[in-house]
């Protein structure tokens, strides 16, 4: 009789670890959701790629990253990519059908595979183009907030939407 109460400890801390890895995930994929958001919704306009806003856009960025990937990121004109799909494109952009699953979780770490569809709309706000898109997301838990560190984007299909 005495193994029960021992059992059903186990038990209860097995699912509270599993309920506490879970939360992370959805913590981890709600940020990953934000971030993705902001960063293919672009309005297109004459004055993208200006100096006011290519600033503005470096600071709506850093909320959603690491201080790693932040250097990364402005320093490489990452946060631009969907700047200049918009200006060559002469559409607007944004995201659809946004999906993610886990890929790999650690201490502090998720790391999330995605998919979505990159919408490109024309000036009646109709779609025009609809460009798949995937890649993987690597969130670190930083004071208790999710933040971008690394983007394995779909390089190939959004340098086509630029260059071709």
């Amino acid at each position: 009789m005495r193994k029960s109460p021992l059992i059903l400890s186990m038990i209860l801390l097995s699912l509270t670890l599993i309920m506490g890895c879970s939360s992370e995930v959805d913590d981890a994929t709600k940020a990953a959701e934000k971030y993705k958001n902001v960063e293919y919704t672009i309005k297109v306009s004459d004055d993208l790629f200006s100096e006011e806003s290519i600033l503005a856009r470096n600071e709506e960025m850093k909320p959603y990253f690491t201080e790693y990937y932040t250097e990364k990121a402005i320093g490489s004109r990452i946060t631009t990519i969907p700047f200049q799909i918009a200006n060559k494109q002469k559409l607007s952009l944004k995201p659809d059908n946004l999906k993610f699953t886990l890929s790999e979780q650690k201490k502090n770490i998720v790391e999330l595979k995605y998919t979505c569809d990159l919408v490109l709309l024309d000036k009646d706000d109709k779609e025009s183009k609809r460009v798949p898109l995937e890649g993987i997301l690597t969130m670190f838990d930083v004071d208790g907030q999710w933040l971008v560190q690394g983007d394995r984007f779909d390089s190939e299909a959004l340098m086509k939407l630029i260059y071709d």
